[in-house]
């Protein structure tokens, strides 16, 4: 799947900051206090900027979208394959309110 056929026009510009090395944009993407869960919980700007530098920009992560689930509403699921740092098949779950990221999950 294409990330550009991305339902959710902030989905498709999380995954395209990524795989564009865009951290200060990605960043942009979250709420004041959205949190991240990636093993750890990262709550706030601070953090998740350390989390992203350290964990996706500083390996150079591209992702892959394999599948979108839950198209429609404030909680999206899109299953990726990731290569970079990390490579391989995993989950992200984005809730998301008044435009930004609430919560980024990634299994």
């Amino acid at each position: 799947m294409n990330v550009a056929s991305l339902h959710s026009p902030l989905v498709r510009r999380t995954i395209e900051t990524i795989n564009e090395g865009r951290l200060d944009e990605f960043l942009a993407l979250f709420g004041r206090f959205a949190t991240v869960v990636d093993g750890a919980t990262y709550q706030g700007s601070e953090a998740i900027r350390a989390w992203a530098e350290r964990e996706t920009f500083g390996v150079q992560m591209h992702i892959d979208v394999v599948q979108e689930k839950n198209t429609e509403g404030t909680a999206v699921e899109v299953n990726v394959t990731s290569t970079g740092g990390y490579s391989g098949p995993g989950t992200f779950f984005f809730t998301m309110r008044g435009g930004l990221i609430e919560r980024f999950v990634i299994r």
